[in-house]
């Protein structure tokens, strides 16, 4: 028994609603769980809680966590019949929209970095700081960026604006569909103050549009990388040669 579609089937109607919101918190879920895990064995006999926003921790968690919720969504796919790849919409984006994309990027990042300045805010948040330095120190720096600038872009597109939108667009409520997801994306943020946050929910509102006018999470991810890696340098500038 086979679960793909082949040449002459079509993929089933994606999960409901409900469905895809209790897969989605179920791969959040077991992904915690096996993130948890994987630091208490890297502690060992010698247990320490982490102070602040510890880099280490951050990046365990995130390289541990996020190929079981891609798993566990992919699994989910599988089960109503569909390959992975097609139900995330992880396919080759057009070249016009990907440049199109850096530019939003980029003009947001602006626009935001402005507003952060003229109402006396640093630029770069202090969870970043701390995350950074607590990684330098431990040598843990290189796989920290590999968290946060591929890893994390990677698992939150798939969950979000792939498994999520895929279970929430139904024709006629498209806009709804996305104004949910990024509040959603947005609420996961907890991290940034209401400035912050409101710039991850119109970040989310521009990747959902690309998502539905383009159809790809490819493009998304790489979007989202974009802003991670921005963000990555803004800190290293911060740490090392403004602190």
């Amino acid at each position: 028994m086979t679960f793909a579609a082949g040449p002459n089937r079509a993929p089933s109607t994606p999960w409901g609603i409900m469905a895809t919101v209790a897969w989605v918190v179920l791969s959040f879920v077991v992904g915690a769980v096996f993130a948890s895990a994987c630091f208490a064995l890297w502690q060992g006999d010698n247990p320490r809680l982490p102070s602040g926003y510890d880099g280490v921790l951050i990046t365990i968690g995130v390289i541990a966590s996020i190929p079981v919720q891609i798993g566990v969504l992919g699994w989910a796919a599988r089960l109503r019949g569909w390959l992975p790849l097609d139900y995330f919409a992880l396919d080759r984006p057009k070249r016009g929209a990907l440049i199109f994309s850096v530019v939003c990027i980029l003009l947001i990042d602006l626009v935001f970095n402005a507003l952060l300045y003229v109402s006396g805010r640093d630029i770069v948040a202090p969870f970043q700081v701390d995350a950074y330095r607590t990684a330098q120190s431990a040598g843990w720096l290189f796989w920290l960026l590999i968290a946060i600038v591929f890893v994390a872009p990677l698992g939150e597109e798939i969950t979000f604006r792939g498994f999520l939108f895929r279970g929430l667009m139904r024709p006629g409520y498209e806009l709804h569909a996305i104004f949910g997801i990024a509040l959603a994306w947005a609420l996961l943020h907890m991290q940034y103050d209401w400035l912050g946050m409101l710039q991850i929910f119109v970040l989310g509102l521009v990747l959902g549009w690309f998502r539905w006018s383009g159809g790809s999470t490819t493009l998304t991810t790489a979007m989202h990388v974009l802003v991670n890696f921005e963000a990555m340098i803004e800190t290293a500038i911060k740490v090392e040669y403004f602190s």
